[in-house]
């Protein structure tokens, strides 16, 4: 072989091998998955001009694939999704541990919608173990004979509420109007809404229906809901709900718990937010603790409550648990007893401020009797009004309920 010819074929193999690289390391085209209504799921999903026409397709796309984004634009509703189920109109589900972001374009003409409108069904079921977290989207219209009219999150799953994602307008018929976390399910609100949807029986905006369920709220807000009982929010058995930012506000209950209600051994931790406005006509403006729940304040605020009963800003039954290291309870309005906190439970205050009627009218909580807080135990009345900086421990062998917290 010549020289000449040496160099020709070695050049060649050369464009060859960075041809052949350049195959197998070529990225995607894009980094997302389009779905719009009126596209279609034989598309490749990875433009707008050839975009997905259902969530599920795309879905299954993403889960098994290296793009973990898929983008919504307009509104989809049961007839794009193309789904014959009759309790649900989108499903998504996958087994995995790589999160998937779901958002919707940004348009303040057209924005990203789920829609259930019209259907008769709940908008949106999760199950798997595939985080999943929205962005910049609206789930609605939503309709449950069940649970979790908005979005039903099953067992081992995890989901996100993101910025500008607002589950509104849905309801049930049974528990969990907005959302049901069902056993073992996870919901984390990190800038997302959920709002104006309705249930039933309780929890207006979210329901934690079982063991292991977990809500966290780091910002972001639950608001104007309706339930029965726990119009905000209700954590049922052994359920974790834990307030780190945020707002629980404008919620309304017929019975207890008009933001929040705590009961069947359920967990209500408040370390930071605020949980204000919320009205109910029986007991527990803002905070209902019942059957053997337990709820501890650490800091936040809980003001501005009212109850047609007892407890304007917070209400327990004879097997709760409250417990206040910290944070403000003021502002709140009990029409019978207790304007900050009725209880008839095990109570400890051991730092933090219940504002009685010795604080200005504007932050003071008010009652017919004990403005600050109620006790009754044992079939006992006791009234006590106390002040900003006083620590107390409620005491069931104590003669007058209050003994001073162990130094």
């Amino acid at each position: 072989m010549s020289k000449r010819c040496f160099l020709f074929f070695a050049g060649a193999l050369t464009v060859c091998l960075c041809s052949c690289a350049s195959i197998f390391t070529r990225k995607p085209v894009t980094d997302t998955y389009f779905v719009h209504a009126e596209g279609s799921d034989r598309n490749n999903g990875l433009s707008e001009e050839k975009p997905f026409r259902s969530l599920f397709k795309a879905m299954a796309m993403a889960a098994k694939g290296p793009i973990k984004i898929i983008t919504v634009i307009g509104t989809l509703d049961v007839t794009s999704e193309q789904s014959s189920n009759r309790e649900r109109v989108f499903f998504i589900q996958g087994m995995g541990s790589d999160p998937i972001l779901i958002q919707g374009k940004a348009s303040d003409i057209n924005p990203a919608v789920l829609s259930a409108a019209g259907s008769g069904r709940r908008a949106v079921l999760i199950r798997g173990t595939i985080p999943i977290r929205f962005e910049n989207i609206e789930i609605s219209g939503g309709v449950s004979s069940g649970e979790g009219g908005g979005m039903g999150i099953g067992p081992s799953a995890t989901v996100t509420l993101g910025p500008g994602t607002v589950i509104r307008n849905n309801q049930s018929e049974n528990i969990g109007g907005g959302v049901l976390i069902a056993f073992g399910g996870t919901l984390l609100i990190d800038g997302g809404k959920i709002l104006d949807n309705r249930s039933a029986a309780a929890g207006g905006g979210v329901a934690m229906a079982g063991r292991n369920s977990v809500l966290v709220v780091r910002n972001g807000e639950i608001s104007n809901n309706h339930a029965p009982g726990g119009g905000g929010v209700v954590v049922y058995q052994e359920g974790h709900f834990t307030l780190l930012g945020g707002v629980i506000h404008d919620n309304t209950a017929d019975l207890a718990g008009g933001g929040v209600m705590v009961n069947q051994e359920g967990f209500l931790t408040m370390e930071g937010g605020v949980i204000r406005g919320n009205r109910t006509s029986g007991s527990g403006g803002g905070v209902a603790v019942m059957e053997k729940s337990v709820f501890v304040l650490k800091e936040g605020e809980i003001l501005g409550n009212r109850a047609g009963e007892h407890g304007g800003g917070i209400a327990s039954d004879h097997t709760g648990s409250v417990t206040i290291q910290g944070g403000f309870v003021s502002s709140n309005r009990a029409a019978v007893r207790g304007g900050g906190v009725f209880t008839a439970g095990f109570f400890v205050k051991s730092a933090g401020k219940i504002y009685g009627s010795d604080m200005p009218e504007d932050a003071a909580n008010a009652a017919a009797s004990g403005a600050a807080i109620f006790i009754f135990r044992d079939g006992i009345f006791k009234t006590r009004e106390i002040s900003v900086g006083e620590n107390l421990t409620l005491d069931a062998d104590a003669d007058d309920g209050w003994v001073a917290p162990e130094q």
